[in-house]
């Protein structure tokens, strides 16, 4: 999948057009509360497959919503309700540069028949009926490229890790020495079923005895070992990540960042993320200052979401790196929160 150099969508939940220009491989998305930000996240897990997305925004709805008995009459929450036609049907516009278009539409008269798919029976690590018609061709395993703010160790985190790198000794290296930016005594990730209903992922560190749970690490420790998994999962493709510096303490941004950007370089993923935090824009504007770092400046970007009178709708203003740089050092405010 060709990474995205600009990216439209209309009539999706708050948004009747919205569009990104000039996208980066790396991406801030910074704003206002409520001025969409993590709906900009939702939008972008858009794919080539229209049934493929409305299992990821029931999957949204599940597993990060917290709804349950969902079905796909549910997906109307997605719909834009600004019109007040929008009863009467409605098409959800995505149009993804340079590669595809893909539309949606949206019938309350005959939802289920339009948004032909059952709601997902797991949170995260999806196992997904793929259809067409009514009839079923296989299970496809599959891996959400979206990462909730709120999200910490879960259990899939060990089939994933056992099934995706852990023989693949290049990955694991990679992995283990990335790791130590958080966990100077690394030595080793493995899988263990003692004690436990389902396999778990233990950490061995010199001299500490016995190994431990990854789960008992603390929330930065998890968050940065879930974004390289995913990264490794979604190699060549995008990855979005809602409030990225969430659980990552100050004293450890600047190492959080290289080997996160490190990583989306190596894999070739293309990066989206949110933030509220001042200090990590300034870290990812000092990490990307360092000598062996300036080479991927040219690969980011800033987007400012603000709900403009003026137009009446949400723009993402863009800044590059150098506009970016400039109002951090001159301490413009970058992250919305003016209508203008």
């Amino acid at each position: 999948m060709a990474h995205l150099t600009s990216f439209t969508v209309e009539n999706f939940k708050r948004f009747e057009h919205f569009e990104m220009n000039n996208i980066g491989q790396f991406n801030l998305i910074v704003g206002d509360n409520n001025v969409g930000k993590t709906s900009v996240l939702e939008a972008l897990l858009i794919t080539k497959s229209a049934e493929v997305w409305r299992w990821r925004m029931l999957t949204t709805l599940l597993a990060f919503k917290r709804f349950s008995n969902i079905n796909a009459s549910y997906l109307r929450y997605f719909a834009n309700r600004s019109n007040p036609e929008w009863t009467k049907g409605i098409t959800i516009t995505f149009v993804c540069q340079p590669d595809y278009t893909i539309e949606s539409q949206y019938d309350p008269a005959n939802e289920t028949a339009l948004w032909d798919c059952e709601p997902p029976y797991n949170a995260l690590g999806v196992q997904e009926k793929l259809s067409t018609g009514n009839s079923y061709d296989g299970i496809h395993h599959y891996i959400m490229p979206y990462l909730p703010f709120f999200n910490g160790y879960e259990h899939h985190l060990a089939q994933v890790f056992e099934n995706e790198i852990q023989e693949r000794t290049t990955l694991r290296e990679q992995l283990i020495q990335d790791m130590k930016v958080m966990l100077p005594r690394l030595i080793n990730f493995d899988i263990r079923t003692k004690d436990s209903h389902e396999p778990h992922l233990i950490v061995f560190q010199n001299g500490i005895d016995p190994a431990l749970p990854l789960g008992v690490f603390g929330d930065g420790v998890i968050k940065l070992f879930r974004i390289l998994i995913e990264i490794i999962l979604h190699s060549g493709n995008r990855l979005m990540i809602d409030e990225i510096d969430a659980g990552v303490h100050i004293s450890r941004f600047k190492d959080f960042w290289r080997t996160t950007l490190k990583a989306s370089v190596t894999h070739n993923v293309q990066l989206f993320a949110t933030t509220h935090n001042l200090e990590c824009l300034q870290v990812f504007k000092e990490v990307l200052e360092e000598s062996d770092m300036m080479e991927y400046q040219e690969k980011a970007r800033c987007f400012t979401l603000i709900d403009s009178k003026v137009t009446q709708r949400v723009e993402a203003v863009c800044s590059t790196f150098a506009q970016f740089e400039n109002a951090i050092e001159t301490n413009t405010e970058i992250r919305g929160g003016a209508v203008v």
